[in-house]
């Protein structure tokens, strides 16, 4: 939070997009409803950083 302001630093992101099979959206629709993930976004997320993390790559640390 920015003590100085009194609101939460905002930080910037940008949009991903790809098409995938119908077979693929509903494989992950399915995994995002057990429960595991908020929503398809954040199971996105995931893999990308098991992703960069597997490659080596680090990231600045993000805003959670």
């Amino acid at each position: 939070m920015d003590v100085e302001k009194g609101k939460r630093k905002r930080w910037e992101t940008k949009v991903i997009s790809g098409r995938v099979s119908p077979q693929m959206y509903q494989a992950v629709l399915d995994i995002v409803n057990t429960g595991s993930y908020v929503d398809v976004t954040d199971y996105l997320r995931y893999l990308i950083r098991k992703d960069l993390d597997a490659r080596g790559i680090v990231l600045e640390k993000e805003i959670t």
